[in-house]
């Protein structure tokens, strides 16, 4: 669980804090903040790894990202996590537990529905250049935190689809060795969802043991 939160917490720091430096990097954070303030909602899918090697550590796992207004429902190996607006359920397959939270208490830099309404904090960025991947054009920007002592990670390289002008791979590089990488995949915005899909609905989940913890 411990992993996969700090899977989840680096997703999220990734694509919602950009910051600016050099023109060209500022162009392409423009051009994000205006494509993404048309998203109501999107569905994503996602791949993660996380490397560490002097402790050998190899992680590789899926992952779904569905966001609508101020709800999601983040999908994640065995874990999954709901925000109904109400409150924040975090529930584990291989436990059979899920846990009940305030949502109100989430670091909001942790929400995945701010993912694209505060890119211009938190960041100096440098461009690094243009290529190509699996036929795709892409441009690539490296990140810096402005504040780098309250920071866990010392860079962030983000890969941008050139076309559609959406997030594709990111690469987080941490003071403690830790290395993740996403690759963004069949990205919708403004995809139709039904509300019961964020919804924990007990019934579901037979046995399920809740930890009330609001």
């Amino acid at each position: 669980m411990k992993k996969t939160f700090l899977l989840l917490a680096s997703l999220l720091l990734v694509l919602h804090s950009f910051g600016q430096d050099d023109t060209k990097s500022r162009s392409i954070v423009d051009q994000l903040i205006a494509k993404n303030k048309t998203y109501k909602s999107f569905d994503a899918d996602f791949t993660s790894r996380l490397v560490n090697t002097a402790s050998k550590l190899d992680l590789k796992q899926e992952g779904n990202i569905k966001v609508k207004d101020r709800k999601f429902r983040l999908t994640l190996l065995d874990n999954i996590v709901i925000n109904d607006g109400n409150a924040l359920w975090t529930y584990s397959k291989k436990t059979n537990e899920v846990s009940i939270s305030d949502p109100k208490e989430m670091d909001e830099t942790l929400d995945p529905a701010n993912l694209f309404n505060v890119y211009e904090k938190g960041f100096k960025s440098q461009y690094v250049g243009a290529s190509t991947e699996d036929g795709v054009a892409v441009e690539t920007i490296r990140l810096f935190p402005l504040d780098p002592a309250k920071k866990p990670y010392h860079t962030i390289i983000l890969t941008v689809d050139k076309n559609k002008m959406e997030p594709r791979k990111v690469v987080m590089k941490y003071k403690d060795g830790n290395e993740v990488t996403y690759v963004l995949k069949n990205f919708k915005p403004n995809a139709e969802m039904v509300d019961a899909l964020f919804a924990f609905d007990k019934s579901k989940y037979p046995g399920v043991e809740v930890n009330d913890m609001r």
